[in-house]
């Protein structure tokens, strides 16, 4: 079974985007996709909170993140998923803010902007997380696609490399 890590903001409670995380987590569960999701976890001590989710990102298969707010937690889930070489779908509200340019110029992920939750739907339901890897699009500035018996289907831009 596939182990997603969610990650997006959880302490500052206008940062959170619940709506977003109950969304994704319905989404992929109806998929069969297992979902840890520490925003909806009982609150623990922050050595216990680091612990374990350091823990779930490295068994996890993938991160999911959204990142319309700025988060220092979910700045070191990025970085931990990335330099574990898993694939990152990162989601940004298209009215939010700026992004960081580290996230930006981060390999091993995808960057999505999105108006509606549908859409977030929409675009996960094209992607076939099963098959993720990481593989450079040259179309696009994926570092995320799907294996294909011909090739890489970048999960962005949808071109064959």
């Amino acid at each position: 079974m596939v182990q997603v890590y969610l990650s997006g903001p959880i302490i500052h409670e206008g940062l959170r985007k619940d709506d977003f995380y109950k969304s994704v987590i319905e989404h992929l569960e109806k998929r069969g996709i297992d979902v840890f999701a520490p925003q909806f976890m009982a609150s623990t001590d922050a050595k216990h909170i680091y612990e374990r989710d350091v823990e779930q990102v490295k068994k996890s298969d993938l991160l999911v993140a959204e990142v319309s707010s700025p988060s220092l937690g979910v700045g070191m889930e990025l970085m931990l998923a990335i330099e574990l070489g898993k694939p990152v779908l990162i989601f940004r509200h298209r009215e939010s803010e700026r992004l960081s340019r580290m996230v930006f110029g981060a390999t091993g992920k995808v960057l999505f902007e999105y108006s509606t939750l549908g859409e977030v739907e929409d675009m996960l339901s094209q992607i076939r997380i099963e098959e993720l890897t990481l593989h450079q699009c040259t179309q696009c500035d994926s570092h995320v696609a799907e294996v294909q018996s011909r090739g890489y289907r970048c999960v962005f831009c949808g071109s064959i490399n």
